[in-house]
């Protein structure tokens, strides 16, 4: 998410000289996140028969659950485009990601060390 937000406020192409390909870091994003979905699957000691396909049943059901709320946010921003403040608070509203995102990480870094 910190990816993104750096690359909707501009900072990836000021800080790199270039635009990173967003479906390679689309594809990256995704291999992690359901890889560690996955594995969050396993710690719960579930029987391995079976294993594969409840693993698969998982991932499709997370799939279908980010395409219905992706659907819900493009409607609404759809609408919050038109708003004459839209590019103001758009920069705030990544910003405000971007600090979320790093306050996240840190809270669950602690988590392991602490």
């Amino acid at each position: 998410m910190v990816y993104k937000a750096l690359d909707n406020v501009g900072a990836l192409r000021r800080w790199l000289g270039f635009q990173p390909n967003t479906k390679i870091a689309t594809v990256v994003f995704g291999l992690f996140h359901g890889f560690g979905l996955s594995t969050k699957i396993i710690e719960y000691n579930i029987s391995p028969d079976g294993l594969t396909p409840n693993l698969l049943a998982f991932n499709l059901g997370v799939e279908i659950g980010q395409l219905l709320a992706l659907g819900t946010i493009l409607i609404a921003m759809s609408y919050w485009r038109r708003t004459a403040g839209y590019w103001r608070h758009a920069y705030a509203a990544n910003v405000a990601m971007i600090s979320a995102c790093f306050i996240l990480v840190g809270y669950q870094l602690t988590g392991y060390f602490f």
